[in-house]
Parts: C-alpha cells; structure tokens; sequence
C-alpha cells in the first residue's frame, strides 16, 4: 500500500455547484480520478469464517496505516461465487452497518464493540479506553470517509453537538442538550440541579462532580453546574475520540471539500429522518418489465401471450404492495439485496422469471422475481427470507 500524501481535487467545479450532493459527488470522482493509477486497495473477506474473524478482517483493513485511501478499491468475498461492483457495494454496506451495529470484536470490556452511543440523532463517540487505545475512531473516520468517496451509506444520527466540535466549532456554542448524554446517572443529576427543588442524594452528586474536576453544588452555582456536567459528559470525556475520529476522516482526503462546503455535512452525517428510505422513493426508481421475459437455464424466450401478461401484473403488484406496508429497515434490507448497499441506485430493474425464489444481479441492479406466486403470503414470506441472506452471506441464494 502505498503512503498517504497531501490529497487534493484538480478541478474546482465543486465549489461553485450549488447542489451539495452534486459538490460532492464532483469532489470524490476527481479525487478518484487523479488516483486511478495508484495501487489498487484489496479488500477481502472469507464468508466461511465466523462473524468474528470477518469483522476482525474489516477493522484490519481500516486500522492500516499509510494508506492512499482515493486509490482504486477491489473487494472479494471469499468462498462465493459473486463477482464485480455488486460485491463493492456488498462490502461498503457491511463495512458501514458493522459501524453502527458494532463489532463482534471483545477490546477487553465486552464482547461487541460499539464505537457510537447513546439514542438516535444524539450519538457520541464511546467513552471506552479500549477502543481509544485500539484507535477505533480513527477507523471509523477512515470508514465513512471512504464510503462518502465510493457514494456509500452514511452514518446518520451523530449528535450535533459532536459534529460542531468535529468541524472546528468552539466548546461555547457546541449544541449539547441532555439527550447527547447516555449516561442516565449523569443526565438525573443534571436534571436535579436544573431544577429548584432540595437536592436529595447529595453526597452522591458531590461525589460525581468531584470525579469530573468540578466544586459542589450549591443554591448559587447549582444552574451553571448543570450545564458543566453535560458539556463534560458529552464533549469533554469524548475529545480524544473526537481527535481520532478527525484525524481518519482526513486521511481519506475529504477535508478540503469539508472545509470548503459546510453544506456538505449534513449529507456525510445525515438526521436519522433524513437517511430514512421511503416507499415512494423506490416505487419512483423502478424500472418495471416493459415485456415478458421469461428465462430457462440453457435458453430464454419473448412472449407476449395472455397468461405471462397475467403473471408479470400480478408478481409486480405484489412487490409494489410489498414496498408499500414495508417497515424502514425491510426498506433497506431489500434496496441492498436488490444492488448490494442501502442506497437507492437511479434505476433498480425488475425481471420476472422462471426460478423458485427471489435473487438478485447486484451489479446489474437487477431484482428477478419468480412468476410462479399466485398469492401474496407466499411471496412476502419467500421475499423476506432472501432479503435476509444480505446479512449472513451474498450471492447465496
């Protein structure tokens, strides 16, 4: 691999575009272009391996360093037979879903290690020693940054009191609000102290202000003590994480764009609302059968005859009744059956074939759905149970 350099974009359209989502799209592929003949990066994983030894593989890759990560990017599952950009997605998906569900990795305090936490649209970097020392966050800069340049999947629901902190903004004005706190120990005393109320345990809430460096409370200083607890709890016992997790996501060479177009943020670190896939946003991309195109294993025929009208018509409106009732998260279980990640491509086809169950040609974008289904029940229940195989294995079924 070869070491990182200063990493810049040759054009400068990205910064006089008015669309964001176009700057940085505009950004990334010249930054991708400009290193086109680097050394590829190659990451492979072992499917036949335990959940473990795959994660272990990932973070691996990550924790790398010297790392031109704008050089070309070649993934492989191994022990499947899929092949192609399918497979990259694949890969950038499950990179960016083990961020944010954890790693089945134990660093010496549990045995999944969460670099976030905390509830949605307030997550904080973990508190944790071992991942610090692991350098997890500057693993997880690297993961987003490099997702960003691939147009992967973000990570949405950081807190924005983290974000303002992560883009240089001042410990003052940073936007902390007692749901950035996971602590729940911390977030009742600092509600008590907010309040006018006798304050009850009161040793207990001296003891947790002498551990953060902070005097006693007491009927004059109650109020701002308040709001020191959770700037500490929030801010301050997470700034190193916060140093590490910059200090990643500039390797990638997205700091320039970062720096130039902060309207750019909110789209590398969306609202958990905002990253929500919607039934009309599929239905709107769907590229429907405009014939019948039924394939056998050695030959395929065009046919246009009554019946396969019939079957297309009816197998098409259970998927659209399917994507209709459909949770958020089967939503984005189907998208990355259908193309191999959470994102919507611009144009997701849909084939109806002769075949025993759902598979898709991520590559292709392509959906193939069996035209044998006459009720829906059935194709529901055989539908989700190859969306599920996203998880567990690719190219499997």
């Amino acid at each position: 691999m070869e070491a990182t350099e200063e990493v810049t974009s040759s054009s400068t359209e990205w910064i006089t575009v008015s669309d964001p989502k176009e700057a940085g799209w505009l950004f990334s592929q010249d930054l991708l272009h400009s290193n086109r003949d680097s050394n590829s990066l190659f990451l492979s994983v072992d499917v036949r391996q335990d959940e473990e030894e795959q994660d272990r593989t990932l973070v691996t890759f990550y924790k790398t360093d010297d790392v031109r990560w704008t050089s070309p990017l070649r993934c492989k599952l191994q022990g499947d037979v899929a092949t192609g950009s399918g497979v990259d997605r694949h890969m950038m998906s499950t990179v960016m879903f083990k961020l944010m569900s954890g790693f089945h990795i134990n660093f010496g305090s549990a045995a999944i290690a969460k670099v976030f936490e905390g509830e949605p649209d307030h997550l904080i970097p973990s508190v944790s020693d071992d991942l610090l020392e692991n350098n997890m966050f500057t693993v997880a800069g690297r993961m987003i940054g490099h997702s960003f340049l691939h147009r992967g999947p973000s990570v949405s629901g950081l807190s924005p009191a983290i974000i303002h902190i992560l883009f240089g903004g001042s410990m003052e004005t940073a936007p902390v609000t007692i749901r950035d706190c996971p602590d729940f120990d911390v977030r009742d005393t600092v509600t008590m102290l907010e309040g006018d109320d006798e304050l009850k345990e009161f040793d207990a809430i001296h003891q947790l202000c002498l551990s953060y460096g902070l005097p006693a409370p007491n009927a004059t200083n109650r109020k701002l003590l308040s709001e020191q607890l959770l700037v500490h709890a929030v801010i301050e016992r997470t700034r190193r994480q916060i140093n590490q997790f910059q200090k990643g996501l500039k390797e990638t060479g997205l700091w320039p764009l970062l720096s130039r177009r902060r309207d750019v943020i909110p789209i590398l670190f969306p609202r958990e609302s905002e990253a929500q896939v919607t039934p009309q946003l599929i239905l709107d991309r769907i590229v429907w059968p405009s014939c019948i195109t039924v394939i056998f294993e050695s030959y395929k025929i065009e046919d246009d005859d009554e019946s396969d009208v019939t079957d297309v018509r009816r197998v098409s409106g259970y998927l659209e009744t399917f994507i209709d009732k459909a949770s958020p998260a089967e939503l984005k279980s189907l998208i990355k059956f259908w193309i191999g990640w959470e994102v919507p491509a611009t144009e997701m086809k849909v084939e109806i074939v002769e075949a025993p169950l759902p598979t898709a040609s991520t590559c292709f974008e392509k959906l193939r759905l069996p035209r044998h289904y006459t009720e829906y029940r059935t194709f529901h229940q055989d539908l989700c149970a190859c969306m599920s195989t996203c998880y567990s294995g690719f190219g499997c079924v």
